[in-house]
């Protein structure tokens, strides 16, 4: 009970100083993601605030993509740990703040975090991303780079905003 208590006063801790909280993406939504990314093996993906793990797993499915996910919190990295494994996943995770997190060989970045955490990352993808990385946002834009494709909400099929972004 003492570490559960230590690991979610951790995680609280996390997000209110980096104010990025954990919500994990419906599976629906990940599906609608990985069909417009429309990924091939061997693409390395990323998941900035990947959570649960969930979406890269989910990408390993549908392609042999070589998957790397960064999550600051405590309590949702031992979820994407547990994912992982249940899963028989390859996917690296990194306990770690996505703004360290090395991103220049990345092909796919995913990211479902608050406009303003987007903002400061824009910076961060267009001086380290190679030419063609594309950027897909759930739900939330990026005001400091142009998309290349928005995708708009789909209130029938409860799909979000999804925002494409590429350098």
């Amino acid at each position: 009970f003492l570490l559960f208590t230590l690991l979610l006063v951790a995680t609280v801790l996390v997000y209110i100083f980096y104010v990025v909280p954990f919500v994990p993406s419906k599976k629906r939504v990940i599906e609608h993601v990985l069909k417009l990314a429309d990924l091939k093996n061997g693409d390395k993906v990323f998941d900035l605030g990947c959570g649960d793990g969930r979406f890269l797993i989910e990408a390993e499915k549908k392609a042999k993509i070589i998957g790397s996910g960064y999550e600051i919190a405590p309590l949702p990295m031992i979820l994407a740990q547990i994912n992982k494994w249940v899963n028989g996943s390859k996917i690296n995770l990194y306990m770690k703040s996505f703004f360290k997190a090395d991103i220049k060989d990345a092909d796919v970045i995913f990211c479902y975090l608050l406009p303003e955490t987007m903002d400061k990352l824009a910076e961060k993808f267009k001086t380290e991303c190679r030419k063609g990385t594309k950027i897909y946002s759930h739900t939330f834009s990026m005001r400091k780079m142009e998309p290349v494709k928005v995708w708009a909400q789909d209130k029938k099929l409860k799909l979000p905003t999804i925002y494409l972004y590429q350098i």
